[in-house]
């Protein structure tokens, strides 16, 4: 086995548990070895810091596996998924009102470079980084055992398998492709018509499922507008909180599709689907329309280089979103974009709130829900940014 060594001073954050070695922390490799192969990382002096998946192609040259001397091999797999299962059985998933949660999120259950989301009885997998794509099979062999799914479905990686070098696509690997297709399974108790074959992600965006639980119980009576609406979710548990009406916004007609069968779904009415821009619709909307207005972007900035435009780009749909809210209206505005941390995006919605004119009270801010664990020494598990306020 190969074997990589730190430069002084670059091994603390991985004795710390992150898990990540960046390329330029390392001093020298001794031994040879294929990309994908499992290394052994030491700090200077030659201490064993811990085991993981080498990549020369990427910026993260190793992702940390373990912190033994252990095989990395099917029955660790096996076991890190029969230990993540356990922890979501504690977490209360799945249940009567949910479903559809993630069962595995990549470094956060030391599986790094694959998540996997569960939705009823089907897996949806994407990998993200090589080591773990070339044991895909042990993987499916451990989901199969511990979970027996009617159906395990991969989902393409796009640019992380392009810059990680490996092939990508979606497609089904084991079971039921037909169930593959439309999988029926529920969030917060509302039925969802989940397609990891052609939707976004893996077919949902679950990392939202408290955030949208929260905002439903603070919507009574509210004309709500969702942006960004993908599968109408954050709508849809706004409805059932006794919200009056809810309006819908998405550029994707494919999307607007999925919500009027959503709505179908739930019995639900009082739900309008709009095709447009966010930025056009935001711009022509009648001021102070709204009682509650969600603000769920895509990802803005995903270089360093596009960070000062991500955060004009927030800061412009912010002060949007505020004008269309009533005076004492609750805005739900987030990011995804790992690299705007919370302080800077914090500071973009005050920016936002002087170009509105408006007086914003900061009410709570939250992240992810617990399916979505991550190591305390990795900020960058974090990505998920959710301010819920007040606009006076």
């Amino acid at each position: 086995m190969a074997t990589v060594y730190l430069k002084r001073g670059r091994a603390n954050p991985l004795w710390q548990g992150h898990p990540w070695v960046y390329s330029g922390a390392i001093a020298r490799e001794e031994g040879s070895y294929q990309p994908g192969d499992i290394v052994d990382v030491v700090d200077t002096e030659g201490r064993f810091i811990g085991r993981g998946f080498v990549n020369p192609r990427s910026q993260i040259r190793v992702r940390m596996v373990t912190t033994r001397d252990e095989a990395v091999d099917g029955e660790l797999i096996t076991r890190r998924v029969k230990e993540a299962v356990g922890l979501r059985t504690r977490l209360g998933f799945p249940s009567e009102e949910t479903n559809a949660y993630r069962l595995i999120n990549s470094e956060g259950d030391a599986l790094p470079g694959v998540v996997v989301d569960l939705y009823g009885d089907v897996c949806a997998v994407q990998f993200t980084a090589l080591g773990m794509k070339k044991r895909e099979v042990e993987l499916y062999d451990a989901l199969t055992e511990v979970l027996a799914p009617k159906a395990i479905v991969e989902v393409a990686a796009g640019g992380f398998a392009q810059v990680e070098g490996f092939a990508s696509a979606t497609r089904t690997v084991r079971g039921d492709d037909a169930l593959a297709k439309e999988v029926r399974c529920k969030e917060n108790g509302i039925v969802l018509a989940v397609d990891p074959l052609h939707g976004q992600k893996t077919g949902m965006f679950l990392d939202q499922r408290e955030n949208r639980r929260r905002l439903g119980s603070f919507a009574k009576g509210a004309r709500v507008l969702d942006m960004y609406t993908y599968a109408g979710a954050f709508a849809l548990n706004a409805l059932k909180g006794g919200a009056r009406e809810a309006t819908c916004v998405d550029a994707s007609g494919r999307a607007l599709e999925r919500v009027r069968l959503h709505a179908e779904l739930n019995g639900v009415s009082n739900i309008e689907t709009v095709e447009a821009d966010a930025f056009r619709f935001l711009e022509t909307v009648r001021p102070k329309s709204y009682d509650m207005v969600v603000l769920d972007p895509p990802k803005f900035a995903r270089a360093r280089k596009d960070l000062d435009a991500a955060l004009k780009g927030y800061q412009r749909l912010n002060t949007l979103g505020m004008n269309a809210c009533t005076d004492g209206a609750l805005l739900a505005t987030c990011s995804c974009s790992q690299l705007v941390d919370a302080e800077s995006f914090e500071r973009m919605l005050a920016g936002a709130a002087k170009d509105a004119g408006r007086r914003v009270q900061l009410l709570e801010s939250s992240s992810q829900g617990p399916d979505h664990p991550v190591p305390p020494a990795f900020p960058e598990g974090r990505y998920l940014k959710f301010l819920l306020c007040r606009v006076v």
